[in-house]
């Protein structure tokens, strides 16, 4: 089993993450010279097509609070020879000055925050007057069938719904009540649909638990032991559901997120 990180890098972040960072880009319309704040950036997929968008004189900084995750970042960032800050650090308390930034970017990382109020307070506080915030957010777990069926495996297995917390706020309304809260206003909320073709069904199970340990904190202390351990254990739970999206080969899975703009 490798280091998480890496293998939501080169495993998630193709098929499952860059796709909805062109749809992203495009709502919030980041513009040439704009210093622009990637919130819980992990590996950086967002940061690093947004950066050219700001180009030459703009600023792009990725913050995140999982080490592993930036130092992956920071290492693609810098084959692709992108000038990105990375930043480690707690969307409850950024480390950023009052007014930093034209534009904040959040591509499925709100979800995990322990305080969303908090996190988009700190948003607004770090924007300016003029600035504004786009997210991408996935729809609930009832709108995710294949997934549903694997968080009850993994429930079964190590007692832990680790599929729950990446599709936690898959509500509009509660997405629209917590950024007015914060003091958002002109906030639109569109539901989005897009495949997710995952190409190797054999490895499946095992990439997917390597990235349940990169990204969702309840299962970050998870060693290569227990990974491999409940790759097995899942693996033969989860072989019919994943026979059943077979297609050309590939596991593929719909997937539904809400994708949000608000401004100050």
């Amino acid at each position: 089993m490798s280091n998480p990180a890496v293998t939501y890098e080169r495993e998630m972040v193709p098929v499952l993450f860059r796709p909805w960072v062109g749809a992203l880009l495009d709502l919030a319309q980041p513009a040439p010279g704009e210093h622009l704040l990637d919130l819980a950036c992990g590996t950086g997929i967002v940061a690093r097509l947004a950066a050219p968008r700001v180009a030459p004189d703009g600023r792009v900084v990725g913050v995140d609070l999982n080490p592993d995750m930036l130092g992956v970042a920071q290492v693609q960032g810098a084959l692709e020879g992108l000038d990105i800050e990375w930043k480690q650090g707690r969307l409850e308390v950024l480390p950023f000055a009052e007014a930093e930034f034209d534009l904040a970017l959040c591509q499925h990382g709100l979800q995990f925050v322990p305080d969303r109020a908090a996190a988009l307070g700190e948003a607004r506080r770090v924007l300016r007057d003029d600035g504004r915030l786009a997210l991408a957010v996935w729809c609930g777990l009832d709108h995710h069938p294949f997934w549903s069926r694997f968080n009850d495996v993994l429930v079964e297995l190590i007692g832990i719904p680790a599929l729950a917390s990446p599709f936690a706020l898959g509500e509009a309304s509660e997405l629209e009540s917590l950024l007015r809260d914060a003091g958002f206003r002109d906030i639109s909320i569109e539901a989005r649909a897009m495949p997710a073709a995952f190409p190797d069904p054999d490895t499946f199970v095992a990439m997917e638990v390597d990235v349940i340990a990169a990204a969702v904190p309840a299962t970050q202390h998870l060693d290569a032991k227990a990974r491999a351990e409940l790759t097995e254990a899942a693996q033969a739970r989860m072989a019919g559901a994943i026979r059943e999206q077979m297609c050309d080969g590939h596991v593929v899975v719909p997937m539904h997120s809400h994708l949000v703009l608000a401004r100050m």
